[in-house]
């Protein structure tokens, strides 16, 4: 900790321009740029799909939708619906035509953009008579089912599922969350286990097959900080960012933390002085299968990004972003091509690619597959 300077007013390189070229091998470049506003407006959240299709959301509650072709993006339509805060964007695993987006008014919205943005399916709750604001919401990787979280109503932090063909709830948890629902995040690969987090500083791993709440919960991991950000990692591993910008490596398989950086160690191996100024985007798996964190600084003029990886349990320098411009409040990564989308408080959207990638070609749409009938848990 030598290195990080309590003392100092701004946050500065702890090392020359020299040795950061050297450190940070890695090398991306920034292929595409673009301002989704005219006026200054936040990126909130940002999904993407494998061919290439971005969806980005503002403060005003709507959604733009891009592609990103040839080097260059371009828009394709904005969406508008969502009467409160807009506050998350998952597209279908399977159809990347399909968009959902859930807000504070209580509605998951399903979204064909390929009809000129049209909400083509609502999904709600009105049998209970009791909005619940949705603060996170995800679809598993089979696309058959769907869930949101939601703030605490009445005392009760809701998690509510659908089958994505009905817009009748299957039904939901409330007993295993004691505050706002932050993360709700299903497993890379098995349909039936769930990841959420929550304010009240758990991370809850269910197995949603199960027939009641207390069954499916298989573990209740005390990570003594609001949850702000989960990502399953490879295999059973899940990334947790803390609202204190800390990051946690759990084992969901057997309930074990497999290691946990704090703030400081995070600024130090991104070669930055103060702790305090550095932030956290998020956590995701490199083409070689290594956890990658993206992690910027607000210090001078915020737009210091980036990446640390994660080898032998400790945290090395990986990528510097030195062309970014903006504080980064989102991203999200495509492993095949190596493509890295950026996108935060100056309302811009980058798009990086790693030095020497193959360019992401053109994909087509998968085509819509029969989905066969499922049994109705969780209850």
């Amino acid at each position: 900790m030598a290195d990080i300077i309590d003392s100092e007013d701004f946050d500065k390189d702890t090392v020359d321009s020299e040795t950061l070229e050297q450190l940070f091998s890695k090398k991306y470049e920034l292929i595409a740029e673009t301002t989704v506003s005219l006026k200054k407006s936040y990126i909130n959240k940002l999904a993407g799909t494998k061919s290439s299709k971005l969806a980005v959301s503002l403060q005003d509650n709507s959604i733009e939708i891009y592609e990103f072709h040839n080097g260059s993006l371009s828009k394709t339509c904005r969406l508008s619906g969502h009467k409160k805060a807009l506050k998350e964007l998952v597209y279908s695993p399977k159809e990347d035509h399909l968009l959902f987006s859930a807000g504070e008014d209580g509605l998951v919205k399903l979204w064909d953009t390929r009809q000129s943005g049209s909400c083509v399916q609502e999904y709600n709750d009105e049998e209970s008579g009791i909005t619940r604001p949705f603060e996170c919401m995800d679809v598993s990787c089979n696309g058959r089912l769907l869930c949101a979280g939601s703030q605490v109503v009445e005392d009760d932090a809701y998690l509510v599922f659908w089958d994505t063909r009905n817009t009748k709830p299957l039904g939901g948890y409330w007993e295993s969350h004691t505050d706002d629902i932050t993360q709700v995040k299903f497993h890379n690969d098995k349909t039936e286990v769930l990841a959420t987090g929550s304010l009240d500083g758990l991370l809850n791993i269910f197995n949603i097959m199960e027939q009641c709440e207390d069954d499916a919960l298989l573990y209740s991991l005390n990570v003594e900080n609001s949850v702000e950000r989960i990502s399953w990692l490879v295999g059973d591993q899940v990334g947790c960012v803390t609202q204190s910008n800390d990051l946690q490596l759990w084992d969901s398989a057997t309930g074990d933390l497999v290691r946990s950086y704090g703030r400081d160690k995070i600024a130090r191996s991104m070669k930055r002085s103060k702790d305090d100024d550095c932030y956290l985007v998020d956590v995701f798996t490199s083409t070689d299968d290594t956890p990658v964190v993206l992690a910027g600084s607000y210090g001078g003029d915020g737009h210091v990004l980036r990446s640390l990886s994660i080898t032998n349990k400790k945290l090395q320098p990986h990528s510097n972003f030195a062309q970014n411009k903006q504080v980064v409040r989102c991203c999200w990564y495509q492993k095949d091509h190596e493509l890295m989308v950026t996108a935060g408080e100056s309302g811009a959207l980058g798009v990086w690619r790693a030095a020497h990638a193959q360019p992401a070609p053109r994909q087509p749409a998968a085509a819509l597959g029969r989905l066969r009938a499922r049994r109705q848990r969780p209850y």
